[in-house]
């Protein structure tokens, strides 16, 4: 997008340069063709004051007369009495030989003389011919400068729809915490806050399926709990007749039926999928995390080893991976020291495990007055997508459990 905006501001300012250069050349092809008249005017009443007096002394007006009068460009017509002496200059590039398409001008000598005085229209281009150099040489460095502005301008223009890509494309990984640009541009205002609310709406739909995954449970389990012990106490008694007992059986057993049921349905709630289709295998979302981590780290001078174990063909979503575990960088590039150790593993049921460890800790009187607790918030996280964290240092390890989806 930068580099598009920055090409069309580099043809929209040439475009205008183009343009005003056009007018311009008009405009001054009119103020040329007037002063180069009013330098012929002024030649021709000189010359045919120099011709009157010529005449009046009595002298002959030919061509050896008229030559040295003529300048370099310039074409000279005596006409006196039907008598017609021309001359030319040696520069003079005329398109005909009556110079009908010349610039001229003409006066009257004493009597019935008349002189004109003409330049080839060309002139006029010869002269405007002279500045192309330095007029292009303007062009490519207002081009230039117009480039360096254009991408000043689609920098700031296009940063705040970048990162709008970059929070659209968290999201789409199942990601909550989303860092949106605050800006002016209404239609990027306007994304960023649809964005806003689909992260929300996201959210609060993933905290209700484990709310209602929970009361599920509790509500179905607890008083098929209760039926089942009743029965199995009825079961026990000596005084039922044989029929009743097989019936109490039956029944049992269509209890264990209903128990299982309700806890195949508790746990298909559970291992759902987030946002579908953006699960990864945790062979790719472990490697990704482990060079996001060694990044980070290396930045220090801090060492990382990292290890993936159980299936690593177990897909989840990255999204909530992603943000419990920046926030245990965060609280281990704080808080610990030397080097890390960070274990993936997919158990049998398959919950992801993920296991935290630093070689030290960081002195207490180098770590300043910062007041936010990254554990509180690793904890909210994980609880809130129905996981638990244990720990309280990574020095001493944690381990953040999360479930499937």
């Amino acid at each position: 997008m930068r580099e598009r905006l920055t090409a069309a501001f580099i043809v929209l300012s040439v475009v205008l340069l183009l343009g005003a250069g056009l007018v311009r050349t008009y405009v001054l092809q009119d103020l040329i063709r007037e002063q180069v008249a009013g330098q012929l005017s002024q030649q021709a009443d000189l010359v045919a004051a120099i011709i009157g007096d010529r005449e009046a002394a009595g002298g002959a007006v030919d061509e050896d007369f008229l030559q040295p009068l003529v300048g370099p460009q310039d074409r000279l017509q005596y006409d006196a009495g039907g008598a017609e002496v021309v001359v030319t200059g040696k520069d003079y590039q005329g398109e005909d030989d009556d110079g009908d398409g010349d610039i001229a001008a003409t006066a009257t000598v004493d009597g019935a003389g008349r002189v004109t005085v003409s330049q080839s229209s060309s002139v006029i281009r010869d002269v405007i011919g002279r500045d192309i150099g330095s007029i292009t040489a303007l062009f490519v460095l207002i081009a230039v400068a117009a480039g360096m502005a254009g991408f000043l301008i689609a920098t700031a223009l296009s940063a705040p729809f970048q990162k709008l890509a970059v929070a659209a494309a968290a999201l789409g990984r199942g990601r909550f915490d989303l860092d949106l640009p605050k800006t002016r541009i209404p239609e990027a205002s306007s994304i960023a806050n649809a964005l806003r609310s689909s992260a929300l709406a996201l959210e609060d739909r993933v905290h209700r399926e484990r709310a209602f995954a929970e009361h599920t449970s509790h509500v179905l389990r607890t008083p098929l709990t209760g039926i089942r012990l009743e029965l199995e106490d009825l079961s026990l008694r000596d005084d039922l007749p044989e029929d009743a007992q097989e019936t109490v059986k039956r029944c049992l057993a269509k209890v264990e039926e209903v128990s299982a049921v309700a806890a195949e349905l508790v746990e298909i709630t559970r291992r759902g999928s987030l946002v579908v289709g953006a699960e990864v295998p945790l062979s790719d979302l472990s490697t990704q995390l482990a060079q996001r981590w060694a990044d980070r780290l290396a930045a220090r001078n801090r060492a990382l080893t990292a290890a993936a174990e159980g299936d690593l063909t177990l897909t989840y979503t990255p999204g909530p991976v992603e943000h419990a575990t920046d926030l245990l960088l965060a609280d281990v590039v704080r808080r610990g020291t030397g080097a890390v150790r960070i274990v993936f593993n997919a158990e049998t049921e398959g919950h992801l495990r993920v296991t935290v460890l630093c070689a030290g800790r960081t002195p207490e009187s180098e770590l300043g007055g910062e007041t936010v607790d990254r554990m509180s918030q690793v904890r909210a996280v994980v609880e809130a997508l129905g996981g638990r964290v244990t720990g309280e240092h990574p020095a001493d390890g944690i381990e953040v459990l999360l479930p499937r989806r």
